[in-house]
């Protein structure tokens, strides 16, 4: 009996220390700290759009805003690509991410004019996960059904709304590129053009296009004029295409 005895406490001892272990290695989680999926990034991006004449408020800050958020979205594409929370869209890609811009939640860290006030500055922080991306998958496909019902004319004579929406406006250019409708998406960014003057991801757009078609002058005016807007994409662009003569393009030619 006293043997049994032994053994019981023996056990006894091992399963208090293996508990103790438990709870000593195992981190504590705070509910601030549960309160965040593990897939949600934290990002700060600022960005600058040069005001157009006769641009409003609304919509100079609109353009701004978009640009800001879709920094945001390529880091965060980039980061959870890496980590396999992200599929890859391929050729759905631009307006998948243009999209994700309206799913993201941001807040303002600082907003102004600057150059004498005729550019808008902003500084945003926004949270970004993989739901975001899905969402905006989502809303691509459904706006893609809608498309098909447009009529040939209705594409033509694509009606641009009053309401400032850069994000959707953009990736239906895009799904026209993807759906190779080349010249519907050079008719709907120069609609666009006259909405956005100074939007420098339109003329980006349009030398995708105009480069499918074998226009390469007017593919290299396009990216020109992005690049003077600011588009740093659009200088890369140029920096690196050269012209059918072989000779290298100049980025600020006479």
């Amino acid at each position: 009996m006293g043997r049994m005895n032994e053994v019981k406490m023996r056990r006894k001892i091992m399963i208090t220390c293996f508990l103790s272990a438990i709870f000593f290695f195992v981190p504590k989680i705070s509910p601030a700290e549960n309160d965040k999926n593990d897939e949600t990034l934290e990002i700060v991006t600022a960005y600058t759009y040069q005001i157009a004449p006769g641009d409003s408020q609304k919509k100079y800050e609109a353009l701004g805003l978009f640009g800001a958020k879709y920094k945001a979205v390529v880091l965060a594409a980039k980061y959870l690509s890496h980590k396999g929370l992200l599929e890859n869209y391929g050729k759905r890609q631009k307006e998948i991410f243009c999209l994700a811009v309206n799913e993201l939640k941001s807040a303002v860290v600082e907003k102004k004019l600057i150059d004498n006030g005729s550019s808008f500055y902003i500084k945003i922080k926004t949270e970004v996960d993989s739901l975001d991306f899905i969402r905006a998958e989502i809303k691509d496909l459904e706006l893609e059904k809608d498309e098909k019902n447009f009529s040939l004319q209705d594409k033509m004579e694509q009606h641009i709304s009053k309401s400032i929406d850069p994000a959707q406006e953009l990736s239906r250019a895009f799904r026209y590129i993807r759906k190779m409708q080349w010249r519907i998406a050079i008719i709907d960014l120069e609609h666009l053009e006259r909405k956005y003057p100074n939007w420098s991801e339109i003329y980006l757009a349009k030398a995708i296009a105009f480069y499918a078609i074998h226009e390469i002058q007017s593919m290299m005016d396009a990216l020109k004029t992005s690049c003077a807007l600011g588009n740093r994409e659009a200088c890369e662009d140029i920096e690196g295409l050269i012209q059918s003569d072989k000779k290298e393009i100049k980025l600020n030619p006479e």
